[in-house]
């Protein structure tokens, strides 16, 4: 079965300079995302600067029916609770055994 993953790269917050997991986690449950994976404890660099980051894993499925809308969406409300310059976010084909 093809399907499509996507990727959410987050940075520490812009004024705390903390990762905030807890707010991502919410914010994913407040939008009822039904499966996804946080890999975090990630050194990641801005504008020469190093952070501490994670990403979070969404796969597409007939369950939970995650599409670019709901990726566009998560992608500007993650931006917003978590303070973030810029959420990148990747799309990628994919197929599950």
């Amino acid at each position: 079965m093809k399907t499509n993953k996507y990727i959410f790269y987050v940075g520490w917050n812009n004024k705390t300079r903390k990762c905030e997991i807890k707010k991502a986690i919410n914010t994913l449950n407040n939008l009822k995302v039904l499966g996804f994976n946080i890999n975090k404890n990630l050194l990641g660099f801005w504008d020469n600067q190093k952070e501490n980051s994670f990403y979070i894993e969404i796969l597409s499925t007939p369950e939970n029916l995650f599409n670019d809308i709901n990726a566009q969406n998560l992608k500007h409300l993650l931006e917003k609770n978590l303070k973030q310059f810029l959420v990148l976010t990747t799309k990628q084909e994919i197929e599950v055994l």
